[in-house]
């Protein structure tokens, strides 16, 4: 299986990290739709931590927005019970499904990540940050922090800033690393601080 694979692999770069700089930095790790509706996914991601002597909090769990439309029940049931062990449960590309504003109130989630589609046209186009103003504002007073995804510009980034996103992720800050240059870029940078 692929995903457990990326999921280890991912735990043994929080333990190389862990050792080689004393801090543990969480990865946020995807999980399918078929991930989400196996039986043995609990105990598939306990064990890997378990291994790896790593805390639940060591692996950020991204489901897509489209997996809780499927069977959303279902969906619940195995998110609330992640959330019990203390897994951090992100919901990934939000605004692309078919879902209505009003699942956000029923889904158990620690994190709103907004999908790209909102962030490209926002300097452009005042309707997108109304849109925008009005989702952070619902996640706001349901107390679920929001990550703006795909920010490429400074403008944009600016724009999410003054509607109060304080998360944001894109292009503008790097493009995807490898380890090693996240280490040299980043977490060697951690380290200095501390």
């Amino acid at each position: 299986m692929v995903d457990k694979y990326v999921w280890t692999e991912a735990a043994k770069q929080i333990v190389r990290w862990r050792e080689q700089y004393g801090v543990i930095i969480p990865v946020s790790v995807n999980l399918s739709r078929i991930d989400v509706f196996d039986p043995m996914l609990e105990h598939t991601l306990d064990g890997i931590l378990s291994e790896l002597r790593l805390d639940h909090t060591a692996l950020k769990l991204e489901v897509t927005e489209s997996a809780y439309t499927e069977n959303a029940d279902q969906v619940i049931q195995v998110v609330e019970s992640l959330r019990r062990k203390g897994y951090e449960v992100e919901m990934d590309d939000f605004g692309t499904g078919y879902s209505s504003l009003n699942m956000l109130s029923a889904m158990p989630i620690d994190v709103l990540k907004m999908d790209r589609a909102f962030i490209r046209n926002i300097e452009h186009d005042e309707k997108d940050i109304q849109l925008m103003a009005l989702i952070l504002d619902i996640a706001k007073n349901l107390k679920i922090p929001v990550i703006a995804e795909g920010v490429e510009t400074e403008e944009q980034m600016m724009l999410l800033k003054d509607l109060g996103c304080a998360l944001v992720q894109g292009y503008y800050f790097s493009r995807p690393l490898h380890a090693s240059d996240f280490e040299n870029t980043f977490v060697r940078n951690l380290q200095s601080d501390s």
